[in-house]
């Protein structure tokens, strides 16, 4: 009996063990948040009047503030034991890989990243999920049901400026516009 006693004592302790290992291995690497700032836009067409060039170039930060608060509209579309508690958007082209912390089942902390593919269509950016990888294990885009991300540019632009082409930059994307030159200045009057 007490070696039975033993061995079960023996195994509860192991898969406690192994437990907090595996905790301690998908524990986040960084402290992430998902507070985002609105883009001054304003501070760019004050600049595109003055160059009169009809184009805005969007840093990559910028473009991570834009991606973040599209994310929380998303948050519905992650399944239910899924808790998003930061993210970070880095942008290289048409590649995105996004640094996500979170909790499984509101308790075990978690990070991972996940790579995006972006195209273009009109005024809008669309992050297709490709993957999802937890340190070096791969989860399959499917079981996250996590789908596209749409970041509509229109939304954060002045009612005059209207999307013509948007280019994919390392660092960053630069929209060329069609523009009404002569209500622009009214823009700066706001």
């Amino acid at each position: 009996m007490k070696i039975l006693f033993r061995i079960v004592l023996t195994l509860i302790v192991l898969a406690v063990i192994v437990c907090g290992v595996g905790i301690w291995y998908i524990a986040p690497d960084k402290k992430l948040d998902l507070r985002y700032q609105d883009i001054d836009v304003k501070a760019k067409a004050v600049e595109m009047l003055k160059t009169q060039k009809p184009e805005i170039t969007l840093s990559g930060s910028e473009l991570n503030e834009l991606a973040k608060k599209e994310l929380l509209k998303h948050l519905g579309d992650i399944p239910q034991q899924i808790t998003v508690t930061g993210a970070e958007f880095h942008f290289s082209g048409q590649e995105v890989t996004t640094d996500i912390n979170g909790k499984w089942n509101g308790i075990i902390p978690f990070g991972a990243e996940l790579t995006f593919f972006m195209e273009a269509s009109g005024s809008v950016l669309e992050l297709h999920h490709e993957s999802t990888r937890i340190k070096s294990l791969r989860i399959p885009a499917a079981q996250l049901g996590l789908g596209s991300i749409e970041v509509h540019l229109k939304d954060h632009l002045p009612e005059m400026l209207t999307v013509d082409q948007i280019q994919f930059l390392q660092e960053g994307v630069k929209l060329t516009f069609k523009v009404d030159w002569m209500s622009l200045p009214s823009l700066l009057l706001k």
